[in-house]
């Protein structure tokens, strides 16, 4: 499972690093007036919005499948000892 979760970690960087990065309003076309500068700064703002937004979406998750992980293996490595056995005659042995 924790192979699964890198797996997942890795694709999920290298998305939202290029999403972000399309993102950006500097690779975009010049443009020739102030309000279609505007616009596309607005745009790529919400973009970069939404992209925050899948970062902690994504943080969310990983601290949830964390929790649940931990406390799974918890549960599985404190299985209860064997009851100590008795001895039954009245000298102990060596």
């Amino acid at each position: 499972m924790y192979k699964v979760l890198a797996v997942l970690r890795t694709v999920f960087l290298l998305f939202i690093v290029g999403y972000t990065i399309r993102a950006m309003p500097i690779f975009t076309s010049v443009s020739n007036t102030f309000d279609e500068q505007y616009a596309r700064c607005s745009a790529s703002l919400n973009l970069v919005v939404r992209a925050a937004w899948l970062a902690i979406a994504w943080i969310a998750f990983e601290t949830a499948a964390g929790w649940i992980l931990a406390t799974r293996a918890r549960r599985a490595g404190a299985a209860p000892a064997p009851p100590a056995r008795r001895e039954t005659s009245g000298t102990p042995s060596a």
